[in-house]
């Protein structure tokens, strides 16, 4: 590969002087940049920005040592070397010229080969601190890319380096952070004791940040302070020891950690209120539903919420008369706001069994309480069934629900209820059209009613239980024990998939004969 073309700025009063230096030049491969005093010469170097400068000391308007203090201070980070050309050659003047910045010192008159050896001795100087400097642009490329803050500093505590996220995490500048101590950035007491910690660490090893990662507090420029995590590594180089920081501002985690945990406790305290309440309605549900009833030597029920509560409500009655009045009733929803929906009928449930009426009339009230109490879009799903068994015969009234079967000994079905008429609490009575089914049995039978939840469950595959699979369960089950054969069936089918509503199932013996309640 090509060397590159130096561009050496030469400063000379006398032009044959210049035109030697620039022969030399031009047969190394060097490019001249004339100044004919150090006035001019001062000039040129802000413009041009050569590599090397090569300068004469006796000059007009400003000579060679006041040129050189001049270029000096300007050339910041970057080396140029300066070479002082002179026909001085006394050792004060060398070692003036040395002092105030120069770099060599070639008297007059100039040998080539030397010329030579020195220039190429100083290419060599400047490729080595051209590949140093792209490293270190490269080093500190990449330390500006971490988002993290790196602070380098020396033994004492003094910052020697920072990078773009340090300062943007402290608010300073990197100049007004470099050269100074570390303790700029703590608050007290950290601030005050931070030189004895360095010192002890430097007499005794005891480390007590060094090597692991710590939660602190920094301050930044405008004095606010804030929590940071703080990773500090010493790095022990050939002539010096140096510590480096890893510094990460941790104030929006711990704010989104603080939000969380006021969340948190919201939740739980939201939680453990919800708790209570549906511990309360239990209770009142518990209080209106008659469990005695539902003990009847007849009945075979299962209730299974979805949630924690059952929206689904089962209820039974016997009137004075011995007839069996039953209700299965899923409100629009789950849970609690569900059962709230249905708690008004349970009353009138009730004393339309103890009234011994009939089963369109019980429906009639029902519809009109609910209608007058269910805001716009609410309504009830029902089946109810009035059984008398001393004359074998029933009644019916589907609304919303599945269809309700009777189903014989072996669990086949021998007759099915569809579901014709509107839920309970959408159409005022008059407009609805409410009427009941009768039937009659001559053989024991079972009147199996449930709620949508268990028919439109569905397995982790996406499968509905269906009406197959209520049927399927029946037949396997012995009469004696169905629900609890429902219950594994569907417990089978949904596997590990939650149900995903509630789930209600009501069975009634049709018996021959009076009627007996074990309530």
């Amino acid at each position: 590969m090509a060397e590159k073309q130096l561009r050496v700025l030469v400063a000379d009063d006398i032009a044959s002087n210049r035109t030697i230096v620039g022969a030399f030049l031009a047969h190394l491969n060097c490019t001249p940049i004339y100044a004919t005093d150090g006035v001019e010469a001062v000039q040129l170097f802000r413009q041009e920005a050569p590599d090397v400068v090569l300068m004469d000391l006796m000059m007009p308007r400003m000579d060679g040592f006041e040129a050189i203090k001049q270029i000096r201070a300007m050339a910041d980070d970057q080396w140029v070397p300066i070479i002082i050309l002179s026909a001085l050659s006394g050792e004060g003047d060398v070692v003036h010229g040395l002092d105030i910045g120069a770099d060599d010192y070639l008297t007059k008159p100039l040998s080539f080969p030397v010329f030579a050896a020195r220039f190429k001795a100083l290419r060599r100087l400047l490729d080595m601190q051209r590949r140093l400097s792209g490293a270190l642009e490269q080093v500190r490329a990449v330390a500006n890319g971490v988002i993290d803050g790196l602070v380098s500093a020396d033994e004492q505590g003094t910052i020697l380096s920072v990078n773009r996220s340090a300062t943007q995490i402290f608010g300073y500048t990197a100049n007004e952070m470099v050269g100074q101590n570390l303790r700029m950035l703590m608050p007290s007491p950290d601030r005050e004791a931070h030189d004895g910690y360095l010192q002890r660490y430097r007499e005794t090893g005891v480390k007590r940040t060094i090597g692991q990662i710590r939660e602190l507090t920094g301050v930044r420029k405008d004095g606010s302070q804030f929590p940071l995590e703080l990773g500090v590594s010493d790095i022990t180089l050939p002539n010096r020891r140096m510590f480096i920081g890893v510094v990460r501002d941790v104030s929006e985690m711990r704010r989104i950690q603080h939000q969380l945990a006021e969340d948190a406790a919201r939740l739980q305290q939201y939680h453990d209120e919800s708790e209570r309440e549906q511990e309360l309605a239990m209770a009142i549900m518990e209080r209106q539903v008659r469990s005695d009833w539902l003990r009847d030597g007849a009945v075979q029920y299962a209730v299974m919420p979805a949630r924690n509560f059952s929206g689904d409500v089962v209820a039974v009655a016997r009137s004075p008369q011995g007839a069996l009045y039953a209700m299965l009733a899923d409100a629009t929803g789950h849970g609690l706001a569900a059962a709230v929906s249905v708690l008004p009928a349970l009353g009138a449930f009730y004393r339309g069994a103890a009234g011994n009426q009939p089963l369109s009339a019980l429906v009639t009230e029902l519809n009109g309480l609910l209608c007058g109490l269910l805001p716009r879009g609410r309504f009830v799903a029902a089946s109810l069934v009035r059984l008398e068994a001393a004359r074998r015969a029933g009644q019916i009234w589907v609304g919303g629900v599945p269809d309700v079967l009777r189903v014989g000994d072996d669990g086949t079905v021998l007759q099915r209820f569809v579901s014709k008429q509107l839920p309970l609490g959408i159409l005022p009575s008059a407009e609805a059209g409410i009427e009941h089914e009768e039937f009659n049995w001559s053989e024991p039978c079972q009147i199996v009613l449930c709620s949508d939840g268990l028919t439109e469950a569905e397995s982790a595959a996406g499968e509905a239980f269906g009406t197959r699979g209520l049927e399927q369960a029946l037949q396997r089950t012995p009469k004696a024990s169905r629900v609890a054969g429902l219950r594994q069936a569907l417990t089978a089918h949904l596997g590990r998939q939650p149900a995903g509503d509630d789930v209600s199932v009501l069975i009634l013996d049709c018996q021959n004969g009076t009627a007996t309640s074990t309530a």
